[in-house]
């Protein structure tokens, strides 16, 4: 049997965090992420929010449960792969003054986008150049593991060949989110496939194939058991983390029903 542990990424930055993170623990999710990204549009409200990151990171390792993943914000205060130095050292900056106070609490990973958009053709090497640069600076402030999620559209990772080229060329601690509403361009299941051991933890939703969606799974196109059995031929028993539509309850259900679904025979 193959079952993967439950997770939820959950606002710090949204209304009743606190009772989220309790029912979430209540309803026997295994496993969280913190998502620092609600505000990302806007940064005078963002840097006033981060004053409760410590009081949040307090009532996550209260909450019995696993401490997945630190989702960092993005935008374009947050992009790492500016080609701009100035603008991309605001955003080195930026994630530099928060790591060491998440890294007290030990999460499992940090997930980072790696770029804004949009990014052309002519500007993606230059894209590419810079996010390289970034990770390379930011895996010697931290040990903890960078994740970069995959991405739709124009953004950097926006396909498995694409991810692949930016993980390897890191010498030490980067690795892949896989968000799959995010892949376009091939199947989802194909992606983790070709991605295999360098996937640490993941984004759960469904999506059209024509832009992301977040839906719940079975909603939307997504082949779920292929997609399982490729997470599985792969090795990866990390977190099934939702990042979806649907209460958490509905989610819940939705996992247990996906998992029995793929089990169903295997006995």
């Amino acid at each position: 049997m193959y079952k993967l542990r439950l997770g939820k990424s959950l606002s710090l930055f949204r209304d009743g965090f606190a009772e989220q993170v309790k029912e979430a623990a209540s309803l026997g999710f295994d496993a969280m992420d913190l998502d620092l990204c609600a505000l990302w549009p806007h940064r005078d409200k963002e840097i006033e929010a981060m004053k409760g990151l410590a009081a949040g990171l307090e009532i996550t390792k209260n909450s019995g449960l696993y401490f997945n993943g630190v989702h960092i914000s993005f935008g374009p205060h947050w992009d790492f792969s500016q080609p701009d130095t100035e603008k991309q050292k605001e955003a080195l900056d930026n994630v530099r003054e928060i790591l060491p106070i998440i890294d007290a609490y030990h999460p499992h990973c940090y997930i980072i986008h790696g770029s804004f958009e949009p990014i052309s053709d002519e500007k993606r090497p230059e894209h590419l150049a810079a996010l390289h640069d970034s990770l390379v600076q930011m895996t010697s402030w931290t040990d903890t593991p960078i994740a970069v999620e995959s991405l739709p559209r124009t953004c950097l990772f926006n396909t498995a060949e694409e991810g692949i080229a930016i993980i390897d060329a890191i010498p030490r601690g980067v690795f892949a989110c896989v968000d799959v509403n995010h892949f376009l361009k091939e199947k989802s299941e194909d992606a983790v496939e070709a991605l295999g051991s360098r996937i640490i933890t993941t984004h759960i939703s469904d999506h059209d194939y024509v832009d992301e969606r977040h839906l719940l799974p079975g909603k939307g196109k997504i082949d779920w058991m292929a997609l399982i059995g490729a997470f599985e031929r792969g090795g990866y028993d990390g977190v099934f983390n939702y990042e979806s539509a649907g209460t958490l309850a509905e989610i819940k259900e939705n996992y247990e029903t996906l998992f029995a679904n793929y089990n169903k025979g295997k006995d």
